[in-house]
């Protein structure tokens, strides 16, 4: 349900981007224009969090003179505090405001994405088989009709007829195959499906020559369809050792087919049946390793470099000295605020190794795709963060002449 919605909602986006021939590098390109349109909210949630920061910096002095001079009348210092904060524009709850709401924006869209993602893969695994189908019965059809002299009826009756026929000859070297492992009263059921295995197995007949060549019809169009992107062979499955193109049990669950055939057991029967067959010389080719781990190593260290710019740029410059504002005081706003930005920070420097842990789980756990947006998201991150930086830098060297100048226009006076 969840998976439906944030596709049909991202789906359309990302597609504005389909003149990109490639859709890893859609993907690439899609993640950086939606960073560039968020970074003013970036930029504003880390302008007012440095604002805050060095207000917080500034007003150290203050408060170790307030609590000097009022600790021991718990109320006046309160009041005398709150006068300091308004006097000076200072207001901890508003930078948590901005934090809170720019948090809230980036995990919707993360989350979003991610199910959205999920959906697309699904979708785009499954189509690719259809289309890989496809190309393996226009070429197993044809050369039944040319190896057999079949007369075409309507719905491929013909072809349908004639393998039914060439099944039911094994069926006696079926039953004494499984009488010989251990069965020894078969059913028809488990009878049909060794007969079956025994006909497409069989190597140097007319049929399996008309197998092999509707095989290799199969992989010349998963060759001509597949999402492979530099060195990861298959961008909906992750970039590790896992195989390019997935078994059946893996394949299940990449096209999501038991929800796509809830009321249609029949077809997931016979998808069940083929897919190892109409597969079996792609899987051949893509055995394992998908990809060599890079995406994750990438998510793991530039999101951690990203992190600590971040903290550079919402810290500002911590000029003034380390003053003993707590004290006495157990519950004035100045100790409530302070340890709320010591915890506001601490936080931080948490989040610095965590978010890169996380994000290497997620580009482990879960496809190519969403590990390059990982990746592209945070270097957007470091990039405007490193530009952030300057820019504040710039801004706050500028308040400063200001000020300086402002003091010597007063002091001349």
């Amino acid at each position: 349900m969840i998976a439906s919605w944030t596709t049909d909602m991202w789906s359309p986006i990302i597609n504005l981007f389909n003149f990109i021939p490639s859709y890893a590098f859609m993907i690439i390109v899609f993640t950086i224009c939606l960073k560039i349109i968020l970074s003013p909210l970036d930029f504003w949630q880390k302008k007012v969090s440095r604002s805050s920061m060095m207000k917080q910096q500034r007003l150290q002095p203050e408060l170790a003179k307030l609590q000097k001079r009022f600790g021991n009348n718990q109320q006046l210092l309160n009041q005398k505090t709150m006068e300091l904060y308004k006097r000076e524009g200072y207001n901890v709850v508003g930078s948590c405001l901005s934090m809170v709401f720019n948090l809230a924006i980036t995990l919707f869209i993360f989350f979003t994405l991610f199910t959205g993602l999920i959906g697309i893969s699904q979708d785009r695994t499954y189509n690719q088989y259809l289309e890989i189908q496809n190309s393996y019965y226009t070429t197993f059809n044809q050369e039944m009709r040319d190896t057999y002299n079949l007369t075409k009826l309507d719905n491929d009756a013909d072809i349908t007829t004639k393998l039914n026929e060439l099944i039911d000859a094994k069926k006696d070297t079926a039953r004494a195959n499984l009488i010989e492992s251990g069965i020894t009263e078969p059913t028809e059921e488990q009878i049909l499906a060794k007969a079956r295995e025994l006909l497409y197995t069989e190597t140097d007949t007319d049929f399996a020559l008309i197998v092999s060549n509707a095989q290799d019809s199969a992989a010349l169009k998963y060759e001509e369809i597949k999402d492979s992107w530099l060195w990861v062979d298959n961008i909906w499955r992750p970039d590790t050792y896992v195989a390019g193109y997935p078994s059946f049990n893996d394949f299940r669950n990449m096209a999501n087919l038991n929800a796509r055939f809830t009321d249609n057991q029949e077809g997931l029967t016979a998808i069940e049946q083929n897919f190892d067959i109409i597969t079996a010389k792609i899987q051949k080719t893509y055995p394992s390793w998908n990809g060599y781990f890079i995406l994750a190593i990438l998510a793991g260290v530039v999101t951690y470099f990203s992190m600590v710019i971040t903290q550079m740029t919402t810290s500002g410059k911590n000029k003034q000295p380390k003053q003993n504002v707590n004290g006495p005081l157990q519950q004035g706003n100045g100790r409530v605020e302070n340890n709320q930005a010591q915890q506001m920070n601490g936080a931080t420097k948490i989040m610095k190794f965590v978010m890169p842990i996380i994000m290497i789980i997620f580009t482990l756990t879960y496809s190519a795709t969403f590990a390059l947006y990982i990746v592209v998201n945070s270097l957007m991150s470091l990039i405007i963060s490193l530009i952030s930086l300057k820019i504040l830098e710039k801004m706050d060297k500028n308040r400063e002449i200001k000020e300086k100048n402002k003091k010597k226009v007063e002091y001349s006076r």
